[in-house]
């Protein structure tokens, strides 16, 4: 058994699988853009969609958690919007002839890094707002989506972070809890995770090769038990758990 400990976001206890998952997009590369308007007119399209998604992301949030909690995707919906983003895509296509992918993804960065460096806390962490908005605009100029990290069955599942939507989006039915190598207790998605009852911990470092194997996720201790023994499941894990709060 081996013990790690990182920053609880919520006080709970459970047991499961843990699953190693890459939710982010790949990187884009900087492909010429012969035709430049035409790519503007592509990243229009697919911030459209966003927005709209983003829209049914919020009714459906507001319907299960509530409204306020729920605000976090109208906030979503106003960044990509923003008209500082706007432009800063429009006029990388125009001046580097390149495509909107990278656009998209060169101007998502520079914002979340800016942000990433502020010194109030609340503000550092709508870096994660950001990347968030960004890989769902590139997911959409692709034409691709997510695939179901929980479609092999329940599990504790490991990122290196994991954005606001992407929780919302999870099968609450089979994810035991979450694990981030980075992140914040102040983001917007501990916030989400605390408000759908879902046991995480972030600034968990943990190697790829637990893969597979079993863990017990202590909240209230801010530490992870890695193939824990018997007496150690015993002690910590209540017998009767309440069941957390649905995100569907």
């Amino acid at each position: 058994m081996q013990t790690i400990h990182g920053k609880s976001i919520l006080d709970q206890t459970v047991l499961g699988r843990l699953k190693f998952c890459r939710l982010a997009p790949p990187p884009p590369q900087p492909l010429p853009a012969l035709h430049p308007e035409e790519e503007i007119q592509r990243f229009e399209q697919a911030q459209r969609l966003s927005v709209l998604e983003l829209a049914s992301l919020y009714d459906r949030t507001a319907k299960v958690i509530g409204e306020e909690t729920a605000s976090i995707f109208a906030i979503h919906a106003m960044m990509l919007e923003d008209n500082d983003f706007v432009q800063s895509v429009a006029r990388i296509i125009r001046q580097e002839k390149t495509c909107a992918e990278w656009a998209v993804w060169e101007t998502g960065g520079r914002l979340a890094a800016a942000f990433s460096k502020m010194d109030n806390l609340y503000m550092r962490a709508r870096a994660v707002d950001f990347r968030d908005i960004t890989y769902r605009v590139i997911w959409r100029l692709r034409g691709e989506h997510l695939l179901d990290p929980l479609r092999d069955g329940p599990a504790i599942l490991v990122a290196t972070e994991f954005l606001p939507s992407e929780v919302m989006e999870l099968d609450r039915s089979r994810v035991v809890g979450i694990l981030a190598r980075k992140g914040s207790v102040d983001s917007h998605t501990a916030q989400l995770l605390q408000a759908c009852r879902i046991p995480a911990m972030a600034e968990v470092d943990l190697d790829e090769r637990w893969d597979g194997h079993t863990a017990l996720l202590d909240g209230s201790r801010h530490r992870l038990y890695l193939d824990p023994d018997e007496e150690t499941i015993r002690r910590l894990l209540p017998e009767e758990r309440g069941e957390p709060v649905g995100c569907v």
